[in-house]
């Protein structure tokens, strides 16, 4: 979606040219009044090694027993699961003072682009029913956010015009003449229905008074229509439980330049070729090979985007609604000449990310480290049985970072004892700081495909 920042014809003599929609007094404080009470702060403390934080972004009721939803750029995928806590829902009020609900976070759903939470207070919340509407050129949109904590979460009212729909892994609506409310905001066209949700790469946390007010100085400019997000609905994240994803087992997807595909014989049709295929992968048991060229899923032609780069994006996103264990053909060529012939595969389970790996954070030193994932062994070339740990955080003037630890170090040896994993790691570690609270750790770590060595002194 980066390509939302670089769009040249967004300057001022261009927006004046467009008609401005006026939706009127009258049916902006109905739609105001209406969907006022359906927008809540989702509140979280972010506990990491380098200390807490408090983080706050905008939400929206979506189901009458409070299911909240909110933009994954709040809810950070990078953030590890066990670093979130202390969720509350913050409903404003205007005539007492705000109230701070207790939360379960459901989790992060990234076929969607947002997380989830639900309100434990039991009572018949107000929601907002989003509907796949089409938009047109020209239409006039508008939207209701909330303003941040100093202005009390109060909600306000923008309105627009739509003025081009951008294609791409997930498709966006430009809306100019005006602009829209902050990210995460609902977005309704004339007649009221909930047509998406705000999207914008400035992600500004409601509490933070440095950037609070960044949606209100600089409108965003998209949204992400609810067809690109109403399916995960009716499929939300369960509390507790990593979310199943799909997975073929392709490292590496490389869409098509229009001269690479004219050679191919696919003059005028979106194509994607495969890299590399992980052993024993859905797709390497498919007969899938390095190389082959992916034209069709389920018999429908790939969807076509702006620049061939955003093709891999396309797919990815066209599978990740899979689930794991369904099945799906794609129809490719394996050279020049070749005819197109279908392959089918079944879907396995998407393997665990960083996010979730188990982590161990030796404060004294300041360092955490954390188990290997399927793509660390996969970038570091390590079979599955390949022994260590990665260092994940290094805290700034620590002893650590004085002896020159970095992040993605792999840890092999501690004080001359291989290292397989956290639990071990943290077994070894904290057995040699209790006997030996002076003497230095020695590491034996690779790092950039050699090996060194890693002396840190303890604070003395």
């Amino acid at each position: 979606m980066n390509k939302l920042r670089t769009l040249p014809f967004l300057t001022a003599l261009a927006l004046a040219t467009l008609v401005r929609a006026s939706a009127g007094p009258e049916v902006a404080q109905k739609l105001y009044d209406q969907v006022t009470p359906s927008l809540v702060a989702v509140q979280f403390t972010w506990e990491s090694e380098l200390g807490r934080r408090d983080l706050v972004g905008a939400g929206i009721i979506i189901t009458s027993d409070g299911v909240v939803a909110a933009p994954l750029s709040i809810l950070n995928p990078a953030i590890p699961d066990a670093q979130m806590k202390d969720f509350k829902v913050i409903v404003p009020r205007t005539d007492a003072n705000d109230e701070e609900l207790d939360a379960t976070f459901l989790g992060r759903d990234e076929r969607s682009g947002l997380g989830f939470v639900k309100i434990k207070d039991k009572r018949d919340w107000k929601p907002i029913k989003f509907e796949d509407a089409p938009v047109n050129i020209g239409q006039p949109v508008y939207s209701i956010g909330i303003l941040p904590k100093g202005a009390g979460y109060r909600s306000y009212f923008m309105e627009g015009a739509v003025s081009a729909k951008l294609r791409g892994e997930v498709h966006m609506v430009l809306v100019t003449n005006g602009g829209l409310c902050g990210l995460g905001s609902p977005v309704f066209n004339t007649s009221g229905q909930a047509i998406g949700v705000v999207y914008d790469e400035q992600v500004s946390f409601l509490n933070d008074p440095r950037q609070a007010f960044t949606s209100i100085q600089n409108p965003p400019l998209f949204f992400m229509p609810a067809k690109e997000f109403i399916r995960s609905f009716s499929d939300l994240p369960v509390a507790g439980e990593p979310q199943k994803l799909p997975w073929i087992g392709v490292m590496q997807l490389t869409g098509l330049k229009k001269d690479v595909a004219e050679f191919f014989g696919l003059k005028d049709q979106p194509a994607v070729q495969i890299g590399d295929v992980i052993p024993d992968a859905p797709a390497a048991k498919a007969g899938l090979k390095r190389g082959d060229v992916i034209v069709k899923v389920d018999g429908k032609p790939l969807e076509r985007g702006d620049d061939p780069d955003e093709l891999p994006g396309i797919l990815r996103h066209q599978l990740i609604w899979f689930k794991p264990g369904q099945s799906v053909t794609l129809s490719v060529t394996s050279g020049k000449g070749q005819p197109l012939h279908d392959v089918k595969l079944t879907m396995a389970e998407q393997p665990a990310r960083a996010t979730s790996a188990k982590r161990f954070y030796a404060e004294d030193l300041g360092f955490s480290v954390r188990d290997l994932t399927f793509q660390d062994r996969y970038q570091l070339k390590l079979d599955d049985k390949a022994p260590g740990v990665l260092v994940a955080i290094i805290r700034p003037s620590s002893s650590s970072q004085t002896a020159h630890l970095e992040r993605e170090d792999l840890i092999l040896q501690l004080n001359g004892q291989p290292v397989t994993d956290v639990d071990e790691f943290k077994k070894a570690y904290e057995q040699l700081r209790k006997d030996k609270p002076h003497e230095p750790l020695v590491m034996e770590v690779k790092r950039a495909g050699s090996t060194q060595v890693i002396r840190i002194e303890p604070p003395q």
